[in-house]
């Protein structure tokens, strides 16, 4: 009976032992995290009615730090719409260059003019067609789809390009000054939004990205983002705009109406003449688009100079809130290891008692 109470009282206090060296694992685990970072292994825990505090500070933070990346990718966005917006302009400005040098009949360069504009037309699509991160730059909100058509890409939806609408008004080409100015109109009418035919529409065929109004004549929303605490900022450029749309028709009527192909001087005049004020109310559009787009990389670079030196307080704060003194978590460690390293001397003496050895 009695070396039943001993064996008994032998394993009690081997597994009070083995307790005890578990608990001292851990704290000693949790001095060495300290010792490792600095911060308190347990930072609530630790600061006791100040947790939170520290939890609010965290949650901004974090806010700050998630602001700071959507900045930057807006800024890329910017980056990029500012390049686009650059190419645009140049390619415009060499045909504007190019057709106020032949508004006069008589210029012998007329025959480039077609083509040029052609050409102009379908790279400033490839520009206007820019994504990033898979979202088109400069189609609005819809910006899940390309924002314009080629110059003979059908739409999806009308099954028209813009070369099909165009050639349609102009049909055999311009005969007279009046002939010209009946279907200057037309063209107006097309790239205003109010064509004859509805399919012929510029937000129609030409277009595919969100319209300037919804179906009640309301503005539909435009790009807009938060970059800081009550500061949000519209930056959307559309590819609808009005500068965008009198570019892109003063384009249109120099690939569709080939000057070199009207023989009338008055009608010459009077097509080639509105091209030209058309590209050129186009090329100080574009140009106003881009002063507009750098007036947004400014607002957000100077916002995420705030908030990186936001950041860089709120850490000093996390900091001066969760760290540990270096000292008294190494004097916890080396305590720690201490008192293991003699629980672990004791606790293998016990586990080699035995009641033989008791008998001898």
């Amino acid at each position: 009976m009695i070396s039943y109470v001993q064996t008994v009282s032998s394993l009690q206090s081997l597994l009070t032992r083995q307790r005890t060296t578990t608990d001292m694992t851990r704290l000693m685990m949790i001095a060495e995290e300290e010792v490792a970072t600095g911060r308190h292994a347990d930072p609530f825990s630790a600061l006791g009615t100040r947790a939170v505090e520290a939890m609010n500070t965290r949650a901004v933070y974090e806010r700050t730090e998630g602001r700071i990346e959507s900045n930057t990718l807006l800024q890329n966005r910017l980056d990029l719409m500012a390049t686009a917006l650059g190419n645009v302009r140049d390619a415009a400005q060499d045909v504007l260059t190019m057709t106020i040098s032949n508004t006069d009949p008589t210029s012998s360069r007329q025959l480039y003019l077609k083509d040029l504009a052609q050409d102009a037309y379908d790279s400033i699509v490839s520009f206007m067609n820019a994504s990033y991160n898979g979202k088109a730059l400069f189609g609005g909100v819809d910006s899940d789809r390309t924002a314009m058509n080629s110059w003979a890409e059908r739409d999806a939806a009308t099954g028209l390009s813009a070369s099909d609408v165009m050639s349609t008004i102009v049909g055999g080409g311009i005969t007279d000054a009046a002939d010209a100015n009946a279907k200057l109109a037309e063209i107006d009418a097309v790239f205003n939004g109010t064509p004859a035919n509805p399919a012929w529409g510029y937000e129609a065929t030409f277009f595919n990205g969100t319209p300037l109004e919804d179906g009640l004549g309301n503005a539909n929303p435009r790009l807009a983002a938060s970059i800081d605490e009550n500061l949000d900022i519209g930056y959307g450029v559309q590819a609808n705009d009005r500068g965008f749309r009198d570019m892109m028709r003063g384009l249109a009527m120099l690939a569709a109406g080939d000057p070199a192909t009207i023989t009338d001087d008055g009608a010459y005049e009077a097509w080639v003449g509105e091209a030209a004020a058309a590209l050129g109310a186009g090329v100080t559009g574009v140009l106003n688009a881009e002063a507009r787009t750098g007036s947004m990389q400014k607002l957000v670079e100077d916002s995420n100079d705030r908030l990186h030196a936001k950041r860089e307080v709120l850490t000093l704060h996390i900091s001066e809130l969760e760290s540990v003194d270096p000292f008294e978590a190494a004097s916890r460690l080396t305590s720690t290891q201490t008192q293991l390293q003699a629980s672990y001397a004791v606790t293998a003496r016990l586990s080699q008692l035995s009641f033989v050895n008791f008998m001898r």
